[in-house]
């Protein structure tokens, strides 16, 4: 018995079925995103956030987009923790049952 597709991609986030997509529908969504994040950057909703999705979504179809969807990836972990070590963002630390912990965070050295 043959499955439905849209049953295997039920569970899976809006990039994961747009990869798995045809091309002719993933290449123009993919590079829509691109160019509408690059264009529309200064406006409040639209902006860069689009450019890593749109890669995201081209990466399984052009080799170059799978490199630069793999460094940006890669220098976002990298400015998370420099943002997190320099005390521009804060993490809540939690145990390993889920409770958050008490008291001053762990000093690093």
């Amino acid at each position: 018995m043959a499955k439905n597709s849209n049953s295997d991609d039920r569970g899976k986030g809006l990039i994961a079925r747009m990869r798995n997509a045809p091309r002719h529908v993933s290449i123009p969504v993919g590079v829509g995103l691109i160019l509408g994040g690059t264009i529309l950057a200064p406006l409040p909703v639209f902006g860069v956030w689009m450019v890593p999705i749109g890669l995201a979504i081209l990466a399984p179809h052009s080799p170059g987009a799978h490199r630069l969807s793999r460094r940006f990836h890669w220098w976002s972990i990298k400015f998370l923790r420099w943002s997190i070590r320099n005390g521009f963002v804060r993490v809540k630390r939690t145990t390993r049952n889920g409770d958050q912990e008490t008291g001053p965070p762990p000093e690093e050295g």
